[in-house]
């Protein structure tokens, strides 16, 4: 990604009001927020409510939505912007 014109966020609290195209898990992480485009709870659509995702998944909002606000409680992410 680096290099690609974009930008890059390391992610390991709360942020809203940043549009991501996606995130990459950094470091196996649990969510307590993971909201897409429109608000949709991006936890309920893709059942991932008290799971641990592991390093390397990549996830982004659904239908070519963006995410718009991500808490991991445990763990980091790196959020992507296209520019």
């Amino acid at each position: 990604m680096l290099g690609q014109g974009g930008s890059m966020r390391f992610v390991d609290a709360a942020v809203s009001g940043q549009v991501f195209d996606f995130i990459v898990v950094n470091a196996a992480a649990t969510f307590t927020t993971l909201t897409g485009s429109g608000g949709e709870d991006l936890l309920t659509a893709y059942a991932l409510s008290g799971k641990s995702v592991s390093a390397g998944i990549v996830i982004s909002g659904r239908n070519g939505g963006k995410i718009t606000a991500v808490t991991p409680s445990v763990g980091s992410v790196i959020g992507y912007t296209f520019l």
